[in-house]
C-alpha cells in the first residue's frame, strides 16, 4: 500500500501543501486580473507567459537536474517561488507600475522555478518510488493536487472575509516554504542522487548538455510515438488552463459574477479528478486514451452552447475525470520508459511540450474570449483535435520498453 512508503507519504504531503498555495494563487490572481481588465485575455496572457518561461528553461533543466541532487534543486525552487510570489504581492499592494506587465514578468520567472522543480520531482520520485507502486503513486499525485486546490479555494474564501485577493497571495508564499520544509526532512539517498555532481563540475554538465540531448533522441529515434505522447502532455494542461481561464467569464455571464460559483466550478473539476483516482485500475489504460481525450473536446463543445448550470457542473466534473486519466497514463508511461540517466530530461521534454503548447494556444483562447464565450469554448474544443490524433497514434503504436505494472487500486482518501 502506497501509504506504507515513507518517502511517498512525504512527497505527497509536500505536493498537497504546495497545491493549497498554488490553488489559492491561481484563483486569486484570476479574479484580480479579471476585475482590473474586464476580460479573460489578461489571464490567458499570464498562462502564455508562463509557457514562455517554461520554453526558456526546460532545454537546460533536464540535463542540469540529471547532473545535480534533485532534492536540493526541489528545495531551492520552493524558496525562489516564495520570493517571486512575495514580489507580486508587494508590487500589487504598492501599485508600482503597470500591474499586468509586472505580474506577467514575474509569471515568466515563476514558470522557470516551477518547471525546474517539477523536473526535480519527476527524477526524485522516479528513483525513489518502487516501480510496482508507480501508477498508484502518480494517481495519488492527482488527489494531492486537487485536494490541495480545493483547500486553497476554501482558504481564499476565508481570506476574502477579512482581506483582498492580493493579500491572499501571502498564503501561497507560506505554503511553498512549508512544503520545502517537509521535503527537507527526507534523508539524502545515493539512488535518488545517482549521477549528481557537485557545483564545481556544473560547467562540465553544461558543456555536455547537447551530448546528453543527442543521446536521448538517438535512443528514441525509432519510436517517434514517444514524442507524440510528449506532445499530448500539452493537451491535458492547455485544456485544464482553458477551463480555468473561462470559468470567471462563464460565471460573469450566467451567475451574476458570484465569486462562490467560480470556486464551486473549479472545485467540481477537482472533484472529478479526485473521483477518477479511485478507478485508475480500470481507466488508466493505453486503449482508453483516445476516448478520454475525445471526451474533453466534446465537453468543451457542449459548454459552448449551454447556459444551464445543469450542464456546467457535470461538464466540469467529467472534464476533471477524463483529464486525470490521461495525465496519469502519460506521466507513468514516460517516467518508466525513460532510461535511468534520462529521467529528468524526459520530464523536461514533457514540461517543454506543456510550455510550448501553452504559449502557442492560450493567446488564441484569449483572442476568442474577446469575441464571445461560445467562441472561446469552441476554440478549446478545436485545440483538442491534434492531441486526439496523437492519442490514437499512442494507443495503436506505443510499446513500453519496460512493461508498466498493472495499476494498483488507489487507496482511500482520508477524510480531513
Amino acid at each position: 500500500m502506497i501509504w506504507r512508503d515513507g518517502i511517498a507519504r512525504t512527497m505527497l504531503g509536500s505536493m498537497l501543501i504546495s497545491s493549497i498555495g498554488m490553488g489559492l494563487y491561481t484563483l486569486a490572481l484570476g479574479q484580480t486580473l479579471f476585475h482590473l481588465t474586464g476580460d479573460a485575455q489578461a489571464f490567458a496572457v499570464i498562462f502564455a507567459l508562463q509557457g514562455l518561461g517554461a520554453v526558456l528553461v526546460l532545454p537546460f533543466s533536464g540535463p542540469l537536474v540529471d547532473a545535480l541532487d534533485s532534492q536540493r534543486v526541489y528545495l531551492a525552487c520552493s524558496a525562489l517561488r516564495s520570493a517571486t510570489v512575495a514580489l507580486i504581492f508587494t508590487v500589487s499592494t504598492l501599485r508600482i507600475g503597470n500591474p499586468v506587465a509586472v505580474i506577467g514578468t514575474a509569471a515568466v520567472f515563476l514558470a522557470v522555478f516551477d518547471n525546474v522543480q517539477r523536473t526535480a520531482f519527476f527524477k526524485f520520485t522516479a528513483h525513489r518510488i518502487d516501480s510496482t507502486r508507480a501508477v498508484a503513486f502518480n494517481s495519488m499525485i492527482g488527489i494531492a493536487i486537487q485536494t490541495g486546490r480545493l483547500a486553497g479555494m476554501a482558504a481564499l474564501g476565508l481570506v476574502l472575509l477579512v482581506g483582498t485577493p492580493t493579500q491572499a497571495l501571502l498564503v501561497d508564499v507560506a505554503m511553498s516554504l512549508v512544503a520545502a520544509g517537509v521535503v527537507s526532512t527526507l534523508p539524502r539517498d545515493t539512488t535518488a542522487s545517482a549521477g549528481a555532481t557537485q557545483l564545481p563540475s556544473l560547467r562540465g554538465a553544461l558543456g555536455g548538455m547537447m551530448a546528453d540531448w543527442r543521446q536521448l533522441f538517438r535512443r528514441h529515434r525509432s519510436e517517434l510515438v514517444v514524442f507524440g505522447m510528449i506532445a499530448m502532455c500539452a493537451g491535458d494542461f492547455v485544456f485544464s488552463y482553458s477551463l480555468s481561464t473561462l470559468v470567471v467569464p462563464l460565471v460573469d455571464a450566467h451567475y451574476g459574477a458570484a465569486s462562490w460559483v467560480v470556486s464551486a466550478l473549479e472545485a467540481t473539476f477537482g472533484a472529478g479528478m479526485i473521483t477518477a483516482t479511485f478507478f485508475t485500475r480500470f481507466t488508466v489504460r493505453q486503449a482508453l486514451l483516445p476516448g478520454w481525450v475525445a471526451l474533453q473536446g466534446l465537453l468543451a463543445a457542449a459548454l459552448a452552447f449551454s447556459g444551464s448550470p445543469w450542464l456546467h457542473f457535470p461538464a466540469y466534473f467529467l472534464a476533471g475525470y477524463a483529464n486525470l486519466n490521461t495525465i496519469t497514463w502519460l506521466l507513468t508511461s514516460l517516467q518508466q520508459h525513460a532510461a535511468a540517466g534520462d529521467k529528468a530530461k524526459m520530464a523536461s521534454l514533457r514540461l517543454l511540450a506543456i510550455g510550448i503548447g501553452t504559449a502557442a494556444l492560450m493567446p488564441l483562447l484569449g483572442a476568442a474570449s474577446r469575441v464571445s464565450l461560445t467562441a472561446a469554448y469552441l476554440t478549446a474544443a478545436a485545440t483538442s483535435v491534434p492531441f486526439l490524433v496523437c492519442a490514437v497514434w499512442a494507443a495503436l503504436r506505443f510499446r513500453p520498453g519496460t512493461k508498466p505494472p498493472a495499476p494498483a487500486p488507489a487507496p482511500a482518501l482520508s477524510r480531513t
